[in-house]
């Protein structure tokens, strides 16, 4: 099996993207820049000697596994015009939804797409509405985090949300949970050490 037929198959299993999804994805990706994460000899050392090395390889594996899923949040993403049409709202609220954050769009291009997670999906697989509570939840979050980081919180459990176990807050808000709680659960979370 060629490279290019492996690469294909592997980020259709794994992700649900082709090649050029992945490629679009890596472009909207920062530069690596190994240069500005340098550790000096002491901090390498000590990091080697709690059995911590360098992993070029993990490295590249978690760049590839962001933009698979980054690719994969594009790809199956609704443009402005089908949340307008599936809402039965004007394109200019759409708009006015985005900018108070009601709405979680990703830009792509000169355009912003809706991810699919944050709708109810009708018959025709287009957006019906917005899940129940969602738009006070987009709200708590911080304004500037990457997509990524919207999509892992709302897929991961989270120890307020609790019927029975931790759900994540979309299990949470379709299940009709409180949405207080599941605001309070986006606003308690530290950001910036997790």
């Amino acid at each position: 099996m060629s490279v290019e037929h492996e690469l294909e198959q592997l980020l259709h299993d794994r992700f649900e993207i082709t090649p050029a999804d992945f490629a679009a994805a890596l472009r909207h990706l920062p530069a690596s820049r190994p240069w500005a994460a340098t550790l000096t000899e002491t901090e390498a050392h000590l990091l080697d000697d709690v059995d911590f090395p360098e992993d070029r390889d993990a490295f590249v594996a978690a760049g590839a596994e962001i933009a698979g899923n980054a690719a994969h949040l594009a790809v199956t993403a609704f443009t402005a015009e089908e949340v307008a049409s599936g809402l039965g709202i004007g394109a200019s609220r759409v708009r006015q939804k985005r900018l108070a954050g009601e709405l979680w769009a990703i830009p792509d291009g000169q355009t912003w797409i809706f991810p699919i997670l944050q709708f109810e999906t009708g018959d025709n697989g287009g957006p019906a509405r917005q899940v129940r509570g969602l738009d006070q939840v987009l709200k708590a979050l911080p304004g500037n985090l990457h997509p990524i980081a919207v999509a892992g919180f709302l897929r991961t459990p989270q120890p307020d949300l609790f019927h029975d176990r931790p759900m994540t807050p979309i299990e949470w808000l379709r299940g009709g949970g409180d949405i207080d709680r599941a605001v309070t659960a986006a606003a308690a979370v530290d950001w910036y050490t997790a």
